[in-house]
């Protein structure tokens, strides 16, 4: 017969067990469904297809505008504010490529301080937080949900003044919910 001490003890451990044992991640379907629940505009009327893939190896998402295609590959690891996150990045990529011009790109460039000069794609297949068509994404991201995962690397996140000038790069049509919230509501 185990003593009452002893069964204090089992207790207690399995307590320990259960408070410190990690939490359970959310099934990816629901975390999946949260994360485009957040994108916060109609992102349906740039005729895109989101698909969730398992997760590669040094690629996050990817963006395939001949197909209209749009690859998350989410950790599972990942909450749905960060898969949010690399939805908006890829469908930034998705506003510049039906909307933005050479000139629209250069003015980009300039309001962001990065070289007019500076090629706006990088190699095929590579991250592009080094380049201005990744800062593009990046921004977007930020303009859409805020800070917490801005990756770029070729210009600082932008400064609220910067968003304001940004603000006229992204086609109001299109993003005209997203632009009903105040940027200091986005960034607060």
């Amino acid at each position: 017969m185990v003593s009452h001490p002893m069964m204090r003890a089992t207790a207690v451990l399995t307590l320990i067990v259960l408070l410190t044992a990690p939490l359970m991640a959310e099934p990816p379907e629901a975390r999946n469904a949260s994360a485009l629940a957040m994108i916060s505009f109609p992102w349906q009327k740039l005729l895109y297809e989101i698909m969730f893939l398992p997760p590669q190896q040094g690629v996050r998402a990817m963006i395939f505008e001949r197909d209209h295609r749009i690859e998350i590959y989410a950790r599972p690891s990942d909450d749905a504010h960060r898969v949010a996150y690399d939805i908006a990045h890829e469908l930034g990529h998705a506003v510049d490529m039906t909307f933005n011009t050479a000139e629209t790109r250069s003015r980009w460039m300039i309001v962001r301080g990065i070289d007019p000069a500076t090629p706006w794609f990088g190699c095929n297949r590579c991250t592009d937080f080094s380049t201005p068509a990744g800062d593009f994404a990046e921004t977007f991201a930020l303009f859409l949900l805020g800070p917490g995962h801005f990756s770029g690397r070729i210009a600082p996140p932008p400064t609220e003044e910067q968003l304001v000038r940004l603000k006229p790069f992204f086609p109001n049509a299109t993003l005209s919910r997203l632009w009903n919230t105040s940027i200091s509501d986005k960034l607060d």
